[in-house]
Order: C-alpha cells, then structure tokens, then sequence
C-alpha cells in the first residue's frame, strides 16, 4: 500500500513539474522512507492532512488583537491583524506530526531543532518568532482561547511586532508559529 502512495504522490509531484521550465531530476527515495525524509516532499512540496480553517483562526486570533486583551495580569493593547504565511503553516505541521509520530510535546524537536530552525528549514528568514504548542482534541475556537488562557501563549499572540502566522494540526497536536520576516 505504502508503494502505491508513493507511486501515486510521485505521479501527481510530475505532472506539477512537468509545466515548469527547471529541468527535472528523477528521485527514488528509498523503499521504506517516510514523507518527511524523501527531499521533494520535506524542502518544498507535501500533503499537510488534518488542516486547520486558516479563515476561521485568523478570524479568532485577530478578534483578540483587534481588542486588546489582558494576558495573565499583563494589558495587551490592541494589535495589528496577522496574515496567514503558508511557509509558518507548514513548519507548524511538521513539528505537529513530528510531535504526534514520536509521542512527545516540546518546542524542542527531537533532533534539537527550534521554531527558528524549523521556520528556516520552509525558506522563512525571520527576524522574530515565537511557537504556540497544544494537545488535545479541540477546535480552532478551543485551542485559541486556550492560548489566550496562558500568559505565555497569549503574550505571543499579541505580540504587535508580529505580523505573520500559521497554525496547523496533525491528528490531536497542535503548533502555531508567528514571525515577523526580513
């Protein structure tokens, strides 16, 4: 089965490169390999399963910035909108599904890397970040009033230097990345 998706995957991934003017590399990934470790799939190009409703969380995060909100004792005055950055979403997924496939929850992946490392790895040069992680089976609305709930994770999300967010979700986990870009 698992050669069959992968047959599949690298079918479609040709004729996505087959309108391009870049020459073409043929790439056999190895018999066993996972999505994540095949270059193609982990640098530019994968299927994000379990997608969050990028309207509906930028809806709710800018409802908070848009008001203002106190974030553990701490008045946040209100704060510019966020854009949704596919880049951030992708970064998000990964280390959701690095989180769920290893059954840990970090902000440190497993092979040490950060939120920083892992926005850089998607081809966004930041130059301030931060990460928002939860784990349960909620909704776009309960996991940001969650956020909200902390201090730490409210603080982030109303941060006014940051402009730019994904938040993403595989199976019960849960990351958001918000960044500012060079």
């Amino acid at each position: 089965m698992k050669s069959l998706q992968f047959a599949c995957l690298f079918a479609g991934l040709a004729i996505l490169c087959a309108c391009s003017k870049e020459p073409l590399e043929e790439y056999l990934p190895p018999e066993n390999a996972t999505l994540a470790q095949i270059p193609a799939f982990r640098d530019s190009f994968f299927v994000m399963t379990h997608r969050v409703d990028s309207a509906n969380m930028l809806r709710l995060i800018n409802a908070y910035r848009s008001k203002g909100c106190n974030c553990g004792g701490e008045y946040m005055p209100p704060a510019p909108p966020l854009t949704w950055n596919i880049r951030l979403e992708k970064a998000s997924w990964l280390h959701s599904k690095e989180m769920n496939d290893s059954v840990y929850m970090s902000h440190i992946g497993r092979n040490g890397s950060t939120g920083g490392d892992r926005l850089h790895k998607m081809g966004y040069h930041w130059k301030s970040y931060a990460e928002n992680i939860a784990l349960g089976i909620l909704t776009e609305k309960t996991v940001v009033d969650g956020w909200m709930g902390s201090k730490t994770h409210c603080l982030a999300m109303m941060n006014p230097l940051l402009k730019e967010t994904g938040v993403a979700r595989y199976k019960n986990f849960w990351t958001q990345e918000i960044a500012l870009s060079y």
